[in-house]
């Protein structure tokens, strides 16, 4: 049985996984995120704090005291009974509306058995999102011009607004699942990008009317966003990305955590790890192209426009712990932010070992401070959440 830790107590709710070669009820040899789990068990034993695993069932079963949940022991995953958290980290990832519904609803029942401090903040659709950063005058320029999709009819007279070409997105995607490049090609049109299992497409359209029936269908599943196809290509004509994370540190300030280049594979319209890209830590991959002043330069202006939409961001939408901001940078230096996730993953700071452990440092430090009851306070003009914003490694 496990003792509470002086500290505090974080539990961290994560997307149910069966076992791998367990029975149903024994715990399983991974968990989602397993590395970035076990790192974060790992430190909070350093510094005593109590850190555990918990699934959104085992939330809604907990009784007045304890909880159903996993713990790392060695190097396995051992199921327990745990004290009710002080803070949860909500790591789950729900894979539709339905389980997202099923997940907050879970969280609700824990937090009337204890009231306890959410450590994570969310953030609503994409373009609710671009709708509050579009009330900041000076974060303006660095947004791409972003509208709902309404339908095959709209799509002319955009590609005449954009004749370099159109880009096609769900409002709450992730990992690039869904999203669709657009472009005039010669008599027709050509799209290229991955369907919603994340596979590679190319189609080819001699006929606008045709090309508008397909669009529609793919995109009947969700709400799509539309915007102008920009050029975020590297040398080699690789699309690629800047992931920058900026977290909270142990006194509840911003920090800049890192940043880092992602890379498509060959012939990707995206740039995200789970299509087949690459990282590299982001100042190195800029040395190449701009040299050793230009790449630091650059890294600093991806800095100081991270700080700024960290602020701005939570001053919309409540106390946030961190925030994963993905920047296209076009081959003249034009910097563009293309999405703020509230859930951002780690594997794109792999090839940085400082950078990695601070990203894991972070929220645990955090952790302590709000399990301390030393929480800040910020202003908050929440606005109706649509649709749920996931997490993009």
């Amino acid at each position: 049985m496990a003792e509470p830790a002086r500290s505090g107590i974080l539990g961290i709710m994560i997307s149910r996984r069966q076992a791998e070669g367990a029975g149903l009820s024994g715990p399983p040899r991974a968990m989602p995120e397993d590395d970035f789990c076990r790192r974060l068990c790992a430190y909070g034993h350093t510094i005593g704090m109590l850190v555990f695993l918990f699934c959104a069932s085992e939330a809604a079963a907990a009784d007045s005291e304890r909880i159903a949940g996993y713990r790392l022991q060695g190097d396995e995953w051992q199921a327990g009974s745990f004290p009710l958290p002080d803070v949860v980290y909500d790591r789950a990832l729900p894979s539709s509306s339905a389980q997202a519904r099923s997940f907050h609803e879970a969280l609700n029942r824990l937090s009337r058995r204890k009231r306890y401090t959410l450590l994570n903040g969310s953030l609503p659709g994409k373009l609710d999102v671009y709708h509050a950063l579009q009330q900041e005058p000076g974060l303006r320029r660095w947004l791409p011009e972003t509208q709902p999709y309404e339908g095959a009819a709209r799509l002319e007279a955009l590609l005449e607004r954009h004749p370099a070409g159109l880009f096609l997105k769900p409002s709450a995607g992730m990992h690039g699942k869904g999203a669709l490049r657009l472009l005039a090609d010669g008599d027709g049109w050509r799209i290229d990008g991955r369907d919603r299992h994340n596979r590679p497409l190319a189609r080819r359209f001699a006929d606008g009317s045709a090309l508008g029936r397909w669009i529609d269908r793919f995109a009947s599943a969700a709400p799509y966003l539309v915007q102008p196809c920009l050029e975020l290509t590297d040398g080699e004509g690789r699309s690629f990305d800047v992931r920058a994370l900026m977290q909270k540190d142990g006194e509840g300030r911003w920090r800049f955590t890192g940043a880092a280049v992602r890379r498509g594979s060959p012939g990707s319209v995206t740039a995200n790890l789970h299509g087949g890209g690459t990282a590299v830590q982001a100042e190195e991959a800029f040395k190449t192209r701009y040299g050793d002043d230009g790449a630091a330069t650059l890294v600093q202006r991806i800095r100081g426009a991270s700080e700024r939409y960290a602020a701005a961001l939570e001053q919309h939408f409540g106390r946030l712990a961190e925030l994963g901001l993905d920047f296209g940078l076009e081959p003249h230096g034009r910097l563009w932010l293309l999405e703020a996730n509230a859930k951002p993953g780690r594997q794109s700071f792999d090839s940085d070992a400082e950078t990695a452990e601070l990203a894991v440092r972070r929220p645990i430090d955090y952790a302590m401070l709000l399990a301390s009851r030393q929480r800040p306070v910020y202003p908050s003009t929440r606005i109706q959440r649509r649709y749920i914003q996931e997490v993009h490694p």
